[in-house]
Parts: structure tokens; sequence; C-alpha cells
């Protein structure tokens, strides 16, 4: 049986119609066609840098990509492999020094397995909650009701699309530095927002502890090769760094450089262009071929153009996305159930879905196309027997 999110990527991985995981897996040469030419002469920059200045060139690309200038003067970061090790490393900080966790849901089910698995203990506060500037005094007045040592943010959030406004995130800021708590900021799809801020320049303004997290993996389509920065807080580095350098030596260099040379000519196409246009002309064939049909889309993409959509399906309560996603799996197109997306499990079954829209143009239309057909059959299937219980 199928029991986390990560199972079910795992089997849309050997599917041929796989719209589950959320990897970037779409065609490096639509955006950056001079690209993978490159790779010998970064292999060999690679062999001539040492360690420590592939992990500056690093940092400081990406800082220049987001415009932080704070990332870019910051000395209180490390690289890891892939965001799931950057987490379970600042899951290993929290469990030591702040093990109450507040995790937004709903969201990724992964954040919730990797601080369990550290020893720390989660409670859920709604996503939805982080979606309104005007929600900040409901927001405080519960966060003084609970029992918490760190609240771990997901921004925007996988998958619902909320991004926090900025003012409202140097409130939630302020409050973690007047009560002691630490802030952790997950921001892997963090290049989809559409009016980005720097976030760790408030974080430093308020003086809380914190932690932000970033990714490339769910943007830039490298064959699974990733890197993950870790930033923090001062007050947490000499605990932190200790835990990092127990686990890695360091990262790769070439990966590290091969990402300096990608927020380069990121920053120089431009972001829009390059990343989130190309998002949203699949997203657009995508809602256009399930217009008609029984599920309608969700995620919210008034401040984010995520590489996914997640759908509902309308007026349906005989069936559990479970059910669905499995009766998808059947006809070989390969989605992820909406009810992991609750981690606490206080949720009763859910008739949602995720879609991802990280693939090769063609590869994707041929995907969404079998997904409409599947959706077709099960529309005509569920009416059948809702035509022979009423009999």
């Amino acid at each position: 049986m199928l029991q986390q999110l990560t199972d079910y990527e795992l089997v849309g991985l050997q599917g041929d119609f796989n719209l589950s995981d959320g990897h970037a897996y779409h065609d490096i040469n639509d955006s950056f066609p001079s690209f993978p030419s490159r790779l010998s002469e970064i292999w060999r920059d690679s062999e001539l840098t040492k360690v420590n200045i592939a992990e500056s060139r690093f940092k400081i690309a990406l800082a220049k990509l987001i415009g932080s200038e704070t990332l870019e003067a910051s000395n209180c970061y490390k690289i890891s492999p892939t965001s799931s090790n950057s987490i379970d490393l600042v899951a290993a900080y929290l469990a030591a020094e702040a093990p109450r966790v507040l995790l937004v849901e709903p969201t990724f089910d992964n954040l919730a397995l990797l601080l369990r698995r550290r020893g720390c203990k989660l409670q859920s506060i709604d996503d939805a909650i982080f979606s309104d500037l005007y929600r900040t005094p409901e927001l405080f007045s519960l966060l003084d009701l609970l029992h918490f040592d760190t609240i771990f943010l997901v921004n925007p959030n996988n998958p619902t699309g909320t991004v926090i406004d900025q003012k409202y995130f140097g409130l939630i800021a302020e409050y973690c530095a007047h009560r002691n708590k630490v802030l952790v900021l997950d921001t892997t799809f963090r290049m989809y927002v559409i009016n980005q801020y720097d976030e760790r320049a408030q974080l430093e303004k308020s003086g809380c502890r914190y932690f932000i997290i970033e990714d490339t993996g769910k943007t830039w389509p490298t064959h699974d090769l990733k890197a993950s920065l870790i930033s923090y807080s001062f007050s947490c580095a000499k605990k932190f760094e200790k835990i990092y350098d127990e686990v890695y030596l360091c990262h790769s260099r070439f990966a590290m450089l091969i990402f300096e040379s990608l927020f380069d000519l990121t920053r120089i196409k431009g972001i829009v262009p390059s990343i989130q246009t190309p998002v949203n002309t699949r997203h657009a064939y995508l809602t256009k071929q399930l217009s008609n049909s029984i599920v309608q889309p969700k995620t919210d993409r008034t401040r984010a153009t995520l590489p996914l959509e997640w759908f509902e399906l309308k007026a349906c309560s005989r069936f559990t996305d479970i059910d669905i996603v499995n009766y998808f799996a059947e006809k070989n197109v390969h989605v992820l159930p909406g009810s992991f997306f609750y981690w606490s499990k206080k949720k009763p079954p859910y008739t949602a879905f995720r879609v991802s829209l990280s693939r090769p143009e063609l590869k994707f239309q041929a995907s969404v196309d079998k997904l409409k057909s599947a959706i077709n059959h099960f529309e005509e299937d569920y009416m059948k027997e809702v035509s022979d219980v009423l009999a």
C-alpha cells in the first residue's frame, strides 16, 4: 500500500504519463539552448576551484538573481545536495533546540515525515491564515494560545499557492523575535513568485532565529542534479554548522558551478520569460483541456505561477482522492492524491489531486490529453454508478 506522496511519485516515474512529482523535467533547451555546451568548460573550472570559492560563487549568483543583498553579504550558509537533505539537517537542529514545531497544512508530507523522524513534535496550522495581511490579529491571537518553539512556513506553499505578503511576513518575524521563537522558511518554489522580496533582510532586522531553505530542483531541469542552500541567523550558526559538518564535508563543486551558470543565464534573460512564462503556457493548456470536465482548478495563482495545479472534483461524495488517483493510474496516467498534503491526518477523505507542469512540451500535452481521457471515463463510470444506485 502507498503510504506517502513519495511512494506515488516513485510509481509515477515508472509510468508513461507522469504528472505526479514536481521535479523539473522540462527541456532546458527551451529557455537556455546554449547551456549544455558549457558543461565541459564548467567541469574544467570546477577542477581548478576550491570548495569554499565554489560555495561563495553559488551563493553570490543566487543572491543577485533573487535580489538579496542580505544573502550576498552573509557568511551564515551551507549547501546540501537536495532540499530534503536541507530540511533533514534543519530538523536535526530543531529537535535539539526548538522541538515543538508548528507546520503549515496542507503542504507536501515529506516535511512532516522528516521533522518527526528527527524527533520534532508537530502541530498543524492552517495555511489559509497566511493568505491575507488582514488576518494578522487572528494569527497572533492563535499563536499566543499555542505552545510551540518553531514555526515552519512554506512560501509559496505547495500545493495551495499561498504567498505571504511582505508586510505580513515582517510582522511574523517580529513576533518570533519578541517571543524567542525560531522561524523556518521553505522557499523551494521561490522562482515562481510574481513579486519577490528579501525575506532575509526582514528576518535580520527582526533579530529572530531563522533558517531559509532554497532549492534548484523545482526550477532548473538538470536531470536531478541539484543544490540546496540553507541560510540561517548567526545565533543558530555554531550548533547548526556542527550538525552539517557531521553529515556533509561539502557539496559538489561541479554542481555548484553548474547552478552559478544557470543563475547568471536566468538573471540575464529574466525570471519571467525563462521560468514563469513557459509554466503559464503549460498551465493554460492544462486548464483549457480540463475546462469542461468534472474537475476544477483551485491553486491560488494571483501571487505565484507555481509549476503545478491542484484540482478538486465537483460534487463528488462517493469517491476519495485515493480512488480517483488509483483509477487514473490504471489508465497509466499519474498524479498525486490531495489527502496526503494534510499530513496531520485530521482531515476527512478528500477529492483533490495535484498535477505537475514541469515536463517537456510534447510529453506534457500527451499526458494532459491522457488525463483528460481518464477523467472523462471516470465521469462516465461515476454517473453510471450513481444511476445504478438510484434505479
